[in-house]
């Protein structure tokens, strides 16, 4: 199974997992035959990419770190409580009636099974719809948030508290004008000023709840907040920044650099974790640090070139090594040479590193050799 844009998708090709709207609705379920007719339903609805069958490697899955339940029912909840936000208003504040019952079980079902993955590695890319991003940044911020307070040894009490500070980080952007938040060219300083408004009136949203902890609060206002003090909205320094907003400030770039935006398009994962590293001064690096250990930098499915010359597919990625990924080799770089595939794994082959990623359309001249 791997990745394709919608662009690239082909009549004939196979789904290799289901692919739900914004709303939750399934658009496609997994192992469906694609037909014309759906390749240009989904690119109207603006999907960008949809997960399908693999010959190449038709042994090997990807599997998501939440049940899709869970994260479909994740999204339902923020959306819901934006909507609710939107629809009052504008001049007032926020008084939204969370539902705290169905925010609890969210978080747990997320913290739960977070915890229970034995190898909580981030292969997956989640599918968004164009409408859908924030309610699928939210979501994916939040799991993203826990799985690197798993890794600093965070307790499951600070870990529901981080997963809902996380999940509840952009309610503040459904009092931008969504002309500012979808502008594709720069923004002037003016439509800047008001971005930056947006951590103050989320937490101006949930400080209000009486059920949601202060530190989850902190998460919300803090979380564009950046230990050299150049962030927003208070410009706060190192120690000043609540320790789930370090957090929050790490994942949230993360997971916008991986996805579609109006403005640029995806980053592959390694470039996106290049772009943190190199920003070295603006976050905590220990939680960089413990968040690396459990992103792919070449998730499943990618097709790499190695040091040693040899073309490959990523099969596997271990905790602790996002550099490292297994791969099996189909080919050579130079010429058309076809092997009979068998597999390197760079956590024992130390002086080969992946040197090349494989863009779209290469991978097809690769799978055609097959």
């Amino acid at each position: 199974m791997r990745k394709v844009p919608v662009w690239a998708l082909q009549p004939g090709m196979k789904t290799g997992r289901a692919v739900y709207d914004d709303k939750g609705m399934m658009l496609l379920n997994t192992q469906v035959i694609i037909k014309s007719k759906y390749i240009q339903n989904l690119k109207m609805l603006g999907v960008s990419s949809i997960y399908v069958e693999d010959k190449i490697i038709p042994d090997v899955s990807i599997e998501d770190v939440i049940l899709d339940e869970t994260r479909l029912k994740a999204q339902t909840m923020v959306r819901d409580i934006l909507e609710n936000i939107e629809k009052q208003p504008q001049k007032a504040l926020p008084r939204v009636l969370f539902a705290k019952s169905s925010c609890s079980d969210t978080v747990d079902s997320i913290v739960d099974q977070l915890l229970r993955n034995k190898n909580l590695v981030i292969n997956l890319s989640d599918i968004r719809t164009s409408d859908g991003y924030t309610f699928s940044h939210s979501v994916n911020v939040a799991v993203l948030a826990v799985t690197a307070g798993i890794s600093l040894k965070y307790s499951r009490y600070k870990l529901k508290e981080l997963a809902l500070g996380a999940l509840l980080h952009d309610l503040g952007k459904v009092r931008i004008p969504k002309v500012i938040l979808n502008k594709k060219s720069r923004l002037t300083p003016e439509e800047y000023a008001e971005i930056k408004k947006h951590p103050r009136l989320g937490y101006e949203t949930v400080r209000t709840q009486d059920f949601i902890h202060s530190a989850s609060c902190m998460t919300v206002h803090q979380h564009h907040e950046r230990i050299n003090g150049k962030g927003y909205p208070e410009g706060l320094k190192d120690g000043q920044i609540h320790p789930f907003a370090r957090i929050a400030a790490v994942v949230d770039v993360y997971d916008a650099l991986v996805a579609d935006r109006p403005y640029r398009k995806a980053m592959p994962p390694h470039k996106a974790l290049e772009i943190l590293e190199s920003g070295g001064d603006e976050y905590d690096m220990d939680v960089l640090y413990n968040f690396m250990q459990h992103v792919a930098a070449y998730p499943i499915g990618n097709i790499v070139g190695l040091s040693s010359g040899e073309v490959g597919v990523v099969v596997h990625n271990t905790v602790g090594f996002p550099w490292r990924p297994k791969v099996r080799v189909l080919a050579f770089k130079e010429g058309t040479e076809i092997v009979k595939p068998y597999e390197v794994d760079l956590m024992e082959k130390i002086d080969v590193v992946v040197d090349r990623l494989y863009e779209d359309s290469e991978m097809e001249k690769i799978m055609v050799l097959q």
